[in-house]
């Protein structure tokens, strides 16, 4: 197990296919244990200011990442993660803030437990390419290897409540974050979703939604004339995801049936659900979008500085 410290420094469009997933990442070091030296420390916390305002208003985010977001999380009070090719950012707070180690990540999921995530070392890490499964217990400033370091790069991941699942090109899942079991062959999803507190996955896939309601032991096939969406996410009962053409469509019921939304005003690449699924939080080319009216209007909210 390898823990790794906070060494702090300040769903691109692709085509929609499941392989595309295996490649759409940058180029990794060579080597596992990279040499290139700890990246500068950011400014004072005490420098930051909150980048939410009480009406809910657009605002600029100075150092606003650039690298390619692949998974995100709203964790509460308008705070919003950005998992990226370059480390994980909060990007509720101006200017943006990265946290813990420079890795690039690939996968990215809250569980009950934590955050887990999957993808390659950066400078100043010491660890196996790729990372394997790797959970952080202190809200991502550190990081210990829980399974499959130098296996698998998890480019979809999310976790249900007894289960992560990941896909490295086969859709696996684990209890423990230990021992894997391969699950159904036929999903090759672009995105996958659950809600640590539930049973229910959905993998998004160029055939639609497949569903479990098992925490990914079996899964119901896509229904004919279902949306086909890109990125999806859950909390409870609450699902929402986009088109590769960045159309929002909203469920009530996990992923049962469908109601289409607005469209966002950038390339989506990640989406989250706030807590009970009232607040949707889309991270596109446009900075951080937002919507409290079921996915009714989509409003910037975090946005890129100068």
């Amino acid at each position: 197990m390898k823990l790794l410290p906070d060494t702090r420094s300040i769903l691109l469009p692709l085509s929609f296919i499941g392989v595309l997933a295996l490649t759409g990442c940058t180029s990794a070091p060579a080597s596992p244990t990279a040499t290139a030296g700890t990246p500068s420390l950011p400014a004072p916390e005490t420098s930051q200011m909150p980048a939410t305002s009480p009406s809910g208003d657009t605002v600029l985010v100075e150092g606003y990442p650039r690298a390619h977001v692949h998974g995100m999380a709203a964790i509460g009070n308008d705070q919003v993660l950005l998992a990226t090719h370059e480390g994980l950012y909060d990007v509720s707070v101006s200017p943006a803030r990265r946290i813990g180690p420079l890795v690039d990540w690939m996968g990215f999921s809250l569980g009950a437990d934590g955050f887990y995530a999957s993808g390659h070392p950066g400078p100043g890490t010491d660890l196996d390419n790729p990372v394997g499964l790797m959970r952080s217990t202190d809200k991502g400033n550190t990081w210990e290897t829980l399974s499959r370091s130098g296996i698998s790069d998890f480019h979809a991941l999310t976790v249900s409540r007894n289960a992560v699942i990941g896909f490295d090109g086969m859709l696996r899942s684990t209890a423990d974050g230990k021992n894997w079991r391969a699950l159904d062959p036929r999903i090759q999803p672009a995105t996958l979703a659950a809600d640590p507190n539930g049973s229910i996955v959905l993998a998004a896939t160029e055939q639609g939604i497949w569903r479990s309601t098992d925490d990914g032991k079996t899964f119901s096939a896509p229904v004919p004339g279902a949306p086909v969406l890109q990125y999806v996410a859950l909390a409870g009962q609450t699902a929402v995801g986009f088109t590769p053409g960045n159309v929002a469509w909203t469920s009530a019921d996990g992923g049962v049936s469908w109601k289409e939304g607005a469209r966002t005003t950038g390339v989506v690449d990640a989406v989250a659900l706030g807590t009970g699924g009232k607040e949707i939080w889309v991270s596109s080319t446009a900075g951080v979008e937002h919507s409290s009216n079921d996915a009714g209007r989509f409003t910037g909210r975090f946005i890129p500085g100068r």
